[in-house]
């Protein structure tokens, strides 16, 4: 049985199982196996394009140790997994979802939009820890593919060709100088997009830079710290965000010195530069959307703890100065008034249904001084906490 075959086994066990709707999407082809839970969706204001939305989940998994639990722009968790080996590529994506998960949408006005939708599917509820756990299962059972199917050589067609320019050069042929139009070149099929080009070019560069180091593989490793420089700028120069790409490569720079072969290396590298060019799609719409919807799950989890800045950012992997653009531009606020907000609404509910003092209301939403979140309650609403206490008896009555 195949990769292929393997992948659309496996979605159909975890469907019987958990009632999650699981599907296949064929990365080189950019279409799915087996039908999505919706192409396009409804609930959406702007509408939902599924194939632009997986491909995002996709590309964050193959950042991610092959698994990512992310947001569609309606507020709905799905589970992207790939079957894939270490500085490999994989052609297919496990789907998973959707899922509505405790704590992440307004579950009242989500029931009520999908009643209203052509088609209503039901969506299966998991709590945080759940979908955690189900994505770790997703990951567990791929990894039995890919030890099974690989090859010795996985990547076999580049590393032959690589092999033998590398005998070619071994046996007399003339030596020229580095290649400098064969990097200018790379960088153009980086900021296009085209990933097999680009591939043959970086092949390429490797055989040059091994030749010239002659087999010196720390004067090896310091040209392909240079290649990295190259790589990501020419990804920044295609429309990928720079401080994600900044932020891959100080990561990528510590990597380079665990490897310990020039065979390593390449596989390495070609996988770095799959990411690379990746990233020049635009996916930011989908990727803020996704942003936010975490962002606001870990706070609303969270929001009886000191919440920083710092915390949070690191929670959705992005760097503070990214983070904070991202929540100024989709939410029209800063970080700490966005916190507040969502405090804020979470008192207005403990003020219309319990009996708790105001204190204890403040201590319960994360306020340590009872006269800043007077004020901060007051700035929002227009009324005193007390007095919005009021004014809810009164209705009630």
């Amino acid at each position: 049985m195949d990769m292929r075959e393997r992948c659309l086994q496996l979605c159909r066990h975890v469907q019987t199982l958990t009632g999650v709707h699981t599907t296949v999407l064929d990365l080189n082809m950019k279409q799915f196996l087996c039908p999505p839970f919706r192409d396009t969706c409804a609930l959406h204001p702007n509408g939902c394009n599924a194939i632009l939305t997986h491909l995002y989940g996709a590309y964050e998994a193959e950042r991610w140790d092959g698994k990512y639990i992310y947001y569609c722009p309606r507020g709905l968790v799905f589970i992207a997994t790939l079957p894939m080996a270490v500085g490999q590529e994989t052609a297919y994506c496990l789907i998973s979802g959707p899922i509505l998960m405790t704590n992440t949408v307004d579950e009242d006005a989500f029931e009520d939009a999908l009643t209203n939708a052509n088609d209503p599917k039901e969506i299966p509820r998991l709590t945080t820890a759940q979908a955690r756990s189900l994505s770790e299962l997703m990951a567990t059972a791929v990894s039995s593919f890919q030890l099974e199917s690989a090859a010795p050589d996985v990547d076999s067609g580049r590393q032959a060709a690589m092999l033998q320019r590398m005998y070619e050069l071994s046996n007399g042929e003339e030596v020229h100088g580095y290649p400098i139009e064969t990097e200018r070149r790379l960088q153009e099929h980086i900021r296009s997009g085209d990933k097999d080009a680009a591939h043959a070019l970086l092949n390429e560069l490797l055989v040059h830079i091994y030749y010239a180091a002659d087999g010196d593989l720390a004067v090896i490793k310091a040209r392909v710290r240079e290649l990295l420089v190259l790589m990501n700028r020419a990804a920044i120069d295609g429309g990928a965000d720079v401080d994600e790409i900044m932020d891959l490569c100080s990561r990528y720079e510590q990597e380079v010195d665990s490897m310990n072969s020039m065979e390593s290396l390449n596989r390495w590298l070609g996988s770095i530069l799959h990411k690379f060019v990746s990233f020049v799609f635009d996916f930011n719409d989908i990727k803020h959307q996704n942003v936010v919807f975490q962002t606001t799950a870990y706070i609303k989890a969270h929001l009886t703890d000191k919440l920083s800045l710092d915390q949070v950012a690191e929670h959705v992997y992005l760097s503070k100065s990214y983070f904070c653009r991202i929540i100024k531009e989709e939410l029209g606020c800063t970080f700490t008034e966005y916190v507040n907000r969502l405090r804020v609404e979470r008192s207005k509910i403990l003020l219309s249904g319990t009996s708790m003092s105001i204190a204890e209301i403040a201590c319960a939403v994360g306020f340590d001084d009872q006269s800043y979140f007077n004020r901060i309650f007051k700035k929002q609403t227009g009324v005193a906490p007390g007095s919005y206490r009021k004014k809810g008896d009164k209705k009630a009555r």
